[in-house]
């Protein structure tokens, strides 16, 4: 079984009950993902997983302020991959939740990181390195 990262709004997680919706909008539309939207976890390369959870919801969420992960969570679980989503994250099943905790100290590293690299203070390799040095 495989391990996922993701974020949610505290208290809505669902565990092994949970569904995503499409494009964010599955209360107003009725339009649900085939199972939960996350990023592969993978021991020897969670700094994709983590520059690619910024990467959504710095740019497609728009949130872009550390203060705007106050009421978030990151949540980790073992699942099965399903396929790719709506939004080119991809969709597993959640058979177990590893763990759930504040979104904002995950955050602040990874956007700390993603800003020495964004105004050139690092290399890419460097950017990557310092995302896989994240406690999780």
């Amino acid at each position: 079984m495989d391990r996922f990262i993701r974020l949610d709004m505290k208290g809505h997680w669902k565990g092994t009950e949970h569904q995503s919706s499409i494009l964010g909008i599955g209360d107003e539309t009725g339009d649900w993902e085939q199972g939960v939207s996350c990023y592969p976890l993978d021991d020897d390369d969670k700094g994709y997983a983590l520059a690619e959870l910024r990467d959504y919801w710095d740019n497609i969420a728009s949130l872009h302020d550390i203060e705007d992960y106050e009421d978030m969570q990151v949540t980790i679980f073992q699942g099965e991959y399903i396929t790719d989503g709506s939004d080119a994250e991809n969709i597993a099943t959640c058979e177990r939740t590893i763990s759930e905790k504040d979104a904002i100290p995950l955050m602040k590293q990874v956007f700390e990181a993603y800003e020495d690299y964004f105004y050139g203070d690092i290399e890419e390799h460097e950017y990557h390195e310092r995302l896989e040095k994240i406690e999780l």
